[in-house]
């Protein structure tokens, strides 16, 4: 049999949606196995009005079950033939007697068990308290109460259909509200009291009236309707995804209608018009047939049909949003932008790394330093300029409105272009915050991501100083982000610098300007430092790789570099070959304390020792060359090490002739450990 259950809701908020769909036939699927109820599978629907799971195959009862439960050994549960407290409480635990107990033999010895056959109930009988288990279980970051009710969920919920096959209601009551065949269809467009007589129908009868309960084909309906009502003139519509994701989840039947704003607005920089259209209103933004953003935006109507009067209404709105934001830009260009790093005085950071200001002096420390690690003499005066104004924006009208705040960094880069500023430092501005995200673009400039480096190099040696650092469940700082956006950063730009040297430099800077209240901090943002590497660099090479030279290489791009020669070489036939006799040699000689490498090469009885005593010493004399060099000559020279083992017995009772060929393998060790580590 199939079962449908709706939860009919007043409208939820678009970010819930998803989720309360998602949860909804999680918890069912798991309350319906832990009652040992089959099913061959279950839909999920959601709407802004509605959650919705659709049970297939339904079995009509519980499977039945053969229980048995082992309980303590027969020494344990019985004492002079009678039951001990142990063996009474497993016995009372099963709601068992002494009669039913069995006694079982295994490897272990004798132990008493209980065998019990529970038949399973009727799947009517239990359906409706998994139902209110999985209303109880889906959670919200905010929940209320409303009308009288003591429960607490997103939204009001205003009813409930519980449908089996052939019509027939499952009997439900939750809040006082029962279970019906009787759900509604769009608002105003469609009734508000339909019947269902079959689970199966319930995606075409909604669609029917008007909704369309499947967030995918509403999605794939938005973006026809564009097309169809929006670009046929040759405009195109900016799909930003987060937007289409938001606006397939407050609207049940899609309808695009496309409006117009004052095209003085296009003055403005484009992308306080976007952020203005997308964000403030869930517009869609147009671009002309030439590309260039338009004075035109795209509005879905929960409706199935077009109306003039939405039009209207919706141009009518955003021309008072624009203004605002005109104004705001207006008023910032009346002002020298440099005048804002002062005002930064005013703004806290965080109460122990204090004001904004104070980061952005730390900060061009931090800087002076890399240009001076990264010799970047000539672009000095660009960097330090770009630090110093890379906070700038955040008192300006336009950020400090917090309505633009995803603008920060762009606006400073418009502002300092306008007034003038080095179009290096301007676009400098905006890609210190660069990357965002995961994927997102990466500086082009190298005031940008010196200015970036520093500004991120601060907070996380901050708040690590402070007792901030992030946990396995919190980083509200982003300091994870930070830091992977650093190495990101230094890659893609090839900035080649100490990280260990660039965290004590960082963390003197901090501590000379504010009280650390942490201990081991330069130890702890290396490792954290270490382990993003890690991550990074996973991306393109295996984790054995980078863990044969992420201890022994704090250049990141070096780094990189050797574990370019190290995948290349991986490839070879020889390459396991060498590493298994490199975890030898490191395996006889581990125990060996003594660094004293006099080797008494008079002692050698065999050509395989000469050898090996060759490479060892050439090995060492390339230990400052590439590192491509070394480990080839490595690579190439594997034989010499195999042979050594294959023809030269240790372990000899001569003890000095014993402890020199030890020696040997640790002189060989040593060199190799320098540049890979086994």
């Amino acid at each position: 049999m199939n079962f449908l259950f709706e939860i009919g809701l007043e409208e939820l908020p678009a970010q819930y949606v998803d989720k309360a769909e998602k949860d909804l036939k999680k918890i069912i699927e798991n309350e319906l196995k832990a009652e040992r109820i089959k099913f061959s599978g279950i839909e999920s629907f959601s709407t802004p009005r509605r959650v919705t799971a659709i049970i297939k195959d339904l079995a009509e009862k519980q499977d039945d079950l053969d229980k048995k439960s082992v309980g303590p050994s027969v020494e344990i549960a019985y004492k002079d033939g009678q039951l001990t407290k142990a063996g009474e409480g497993f016995v009372k635990s099963q709601g068992a007697t002494a009669d039913d107990i069995k006694i079982i033999e295994n490897e272990k010895g004798k132990y008493i068990s209980i065998e019990k056959f529970i038949a399973g109930k009727n799947t009517k009988e239990i359906l409706p308290e998994i139902l209110k288990n999985a209303i109880k279980k889906i959670e919200f970051e905010k929940s209320m109460k409303w009308a009288d009710r003591t429960f607490r969920f997103v939204r009001p919920i205003k009813w409930f259909v519980t449908l089996f096959d052939n019509g027939e209601i499952l009997p439900f009551e939750f809040e006082g509200l029962k279970g019906e065949n009787k759900t509604r269809g769009m608002r105003y467009f469609a009734s508000q009291d339909i019947e269902i007589n079959n689970p199966l129908d319930y995606e075409k009868i909604l669609l029917e009236n008007f909704v369309i309960v499947n967030g995918e084909k509403r999605r794939e309906e938005i973006l026809k309707s564009i097309r169809e009502n929006s670009e046929k003139d040759g405009d195109t519509a900016i799909i930003n995804k987060y937007l289409l994701d938001e606006v397939v989840n407050v609207v049940e039947y899609p309808y695009a209608i496309k409006g117009e704003f004052s095209k003085d607005y296009l003055q403005l920089p484009e992308d306080i018009i976007t952020i203005t259209l997308e964000t403030h209103q869930r517009y869609f933004p147009v671009k002309d047939k030439d590309g260039k953003l338009s004075n035109k935006f795209i509005v879905i109507r929960n409706a199935p049909e077009y109306s003039e009067t939405v039009k209207k209404g919706n141009e009518k709105v955003v021309e008072p949003r624009l203004a605002d934001a005109k104004f705001f830009f207006d008023e910032d260009l009346k002002n020298k932008f440099a005048d804002n790093v002062e005002k930064l005085k005013e703004v806290t950071f965080q109460k122990d790394m204090g004001t904004i200001f104070e980061k952005v002096k730390r900060s061009e420390k931090i800087a002076e330093y890399l240009i001076s690690e990264l010799n970047l003499n000539d672009k000095k005066e660009n960097i330090i300029k770009t630090v110093d104004l890379a906070k700038a924006d955040l008192v300006s009208n336009v950020i400090g409105e917090k309505e633009f705040t995803k603008l920060q960094g762009f606006m400073g880069s418009v502002y300092a272009e306008k007034q003038g500023e080095d179009k290096d430092v301007a676009l400098g501005i905006f890609e210190h915050y660069l990357p965002r995200y995961q994927g997102d673009e990466l500086p082009t400039t190298v005031e940008g991501a010196i200015a970036g480096i520093a500004d991120k190099m601060d907070t996380i040696i901050g708040c690590f100083s402070v007792g901030l650092k992030p946990t396995s469940s919190k980083d509200p700082y982003a300091l994870r982000r930070a830091t992977q956006g650093i190495i990101q950063v230094v890659l893609n730009s090839k900035l080649s610098f100490d990280y260990k040297e660039l965290i004590e430099k960082a963390y003197e800077i901090f501590s000379n300007d504010k009280k650390v209240l942490e201990k081991d901090v330069v130890k702890d943002v290396t490792e954290f430092f270490k382990q993003r590497i890690i991550n990074v660099l996973s991306e393109k090479y295996k984790k054995d790789l980078i863990n044969y030279e992420i201890n022994l290489e704090s250049n990141v791009v070096e780094l990189d570099k050797k574990l370019s020669e190290l995948l290349k070489l991986s490839q070879t036939e020889n390459f396991e070959i060498l590493i298994n006799l490199l975890k030898r040699v490191k395996n006889i000689v581990k125990d060996e304390k003594n660094e004293n490498l006099n080797i008494d090469s008079t002692l050698f009885e065999l050509e395989e020792e000469k050898t090996l005593y060759n490479l060892a010493n050439q090995l060492e004399s390339i230990e400052n060359t590439e590192f491509s060099n070394y480990i080839e000559t490595l690579l190439n020279n594997a034989s010499t090490i195999n042979q050594f083992f294959d023809n030269v017995i240790i372990n000899v009772d001569n003890k000095k002739l014993k402890e020199n060929r030890i020696t040997l393998l640790k002189k060989l060790e040593i060199s190799i450990d320098k540049m890979i580590n086994i």
